[in-house]
């Protein structure tokens, strides 16, 4: 009889060919003692990506199970198609320029699920490398202790900005019923928020201390999220953030507020080098709401008074 899936991995591979065999490798050689399956959405990609997921779902039938698009989705509209198939009890991540640094990952956090049933998720420590593989010791802040609450999420966005990076999270399968798929379909990138805030909403997220996980940071080269373009990627991740008040408490809103006011004065400032004074009023005028704008005015004397940014 076979057995069933214990933990799903959701994969999502678009334009990586230069990284998914890394990725894929460090998901298939994982050393557990319950059955697991890699669940990878392929977006049809332009490069060779496509045809390295068919070799490893030859190689590796029983794990590799791939999502072969017939036309582009985007981000979010893969994650949530990615998810629906996830059939295990705990889901993990993983985007195919990322990897794993310890073969017995999905063991050990599925361990401390089991033995921790207060716990909603757990995360590893994590390495930031560059597109070599190499580690760096610049890049983002991540993240370096476990969330008991949603204002302990929000207390990491601001002021200290610290970076939770998806791909060292295990969470229990609340994803593949559909119940959160208008929250995770309100952004086009910026779904890693959304899918710990969801997590964070129903329990205590642990962390796990040790390095499991790369983190690739590429901010100048291809298709890597680190690489987008920054207005882009401001405006998306107030979509996101914006997606997180609506999951949490009360409590939790002014510090994700003031982290939104961030990328809003990233937009503002960038508009004023410019000189496009019209784009910045309609910021103002009609993107911000007056919650937000009274958040800005109190972000903009924090800042000016402290530095804080």
């Amino acid at each position: 009889m076979e057995r069933e899936v214990k933990v799903s991995v959701m994969i999502l591979a678009y334009n990586h060919e230069n990284y998914i065999r890394q990725a894929l490798e460090s998901v298939v050689g994982q050393r557990t003692n319950f059955r697991f399956e890699a669940v990878v959405g392929e977006d049809c990609s332009t490069d060779g990506t496509r045809e390295i997921v068919r070799e490893y779902a030859r190689k590796y039938p029983d794990v590799v199970k791939p999502l072969f698009r017939k036309k582009n989705l985007g981000a979010c509209r893969n994650v949530v198609s990615t998810l629906r198939r996830c059939r295990g009890e705990y889901v993990a991540f993983l985007e195919c320029d990322d990897y794993w640094t310890d073969m017995e990952k999905l063991q050990k956090q599925a361990d401390y699920l089991d033995a921790h049933p207060e716990c909603a998720g757990v995360m590893t420590r994590v390495a930031v490398v560059d597109r070599y593989g190499r580690e760096m010791v610049t890049g983002p802040k991540l993240l370096d202790h476990a969330l008991e609450t949603p204002r302990d999420f929000a207390k990491t966005m601001y002021p200290y900005n610290q970076f939770k990076f998806v791909g060292c999270f295990m969470a229990r399968n609340y994803y593949g019923g559909g119940a959160y798929d208008p929250y995770l379909l309100q952004t086009e990138m910026v779904d890693d928020f959304i899918v710990e805030a969801i997590a964070v909403s129903k329990g205590k997220i642990a962390m796990l201390d040790e390095i499991m996980a790369a983190y690739r940071w590429v901010p100048a080269h291809g298709g890597n999220f680190s690489a987008m373009k920054p207005e882009f990627l401001c405006r998306d991740r107030i979509k996101s953030l914006k997606t997180v008040i609506q999951l949490f408490p009360v409590g939790a809103y002014p510090r994700i507020y003031m982290r939104i006011c961030r990328d809003y004065w990233q937009l503002l400032h960038k508009t004023t080098d410019d000189g496009a004074y019209g784009k910045w009023l309609k910021i103002i005028c009609r993107e911000m709401n007056c919650v937000e704008r009274a958040f800005y005015l109190a972000y903009y004397v924090r800042r000016k008074l402290t530095g804080v940014f």
